[in-house]
């Protein structure tokens, strides 16, 4: 099983909210993001890398931000802490 931690950008929050989780791939990680009912700003993690953001539409659907691969191990070593993205 691999490690994941989804951040949820919560509006007028201090600091994101951090699940964290083992599951055996993202599939499940962005179907537990999917369920999410109070934060539109996701940010889907593998250990130190940043596999995805997403943002939920008014429509309750979801758009994928891609980035590239260079972004995501730089965003994680430029992350104050764990809880920081």
């Amino acid at each position: 099983m691999r490690l994941f931690h989804l951040l949820f950008h919560d509006e007028g929050a201090r600091e994101p909210r951090r699940v964290e989780f083992r599951a055996p791939d993202a599939y499940q990680a962005f179907q537990f993001a999917l369920n999410e009912r109070s934060s539109t700003e996701v940010e889907l993690w593998e250990g130190e890398e940043l596999v995805v953001r997403m943002s939920k539409t008014e429509a309750n659907l979801w758009k994928l931000h891609g980035i590239p691969p260079s972004q995501g191990a730089a965003a994680a070593s430029a992350a104050p802490g764990s809880a920081a993205a």
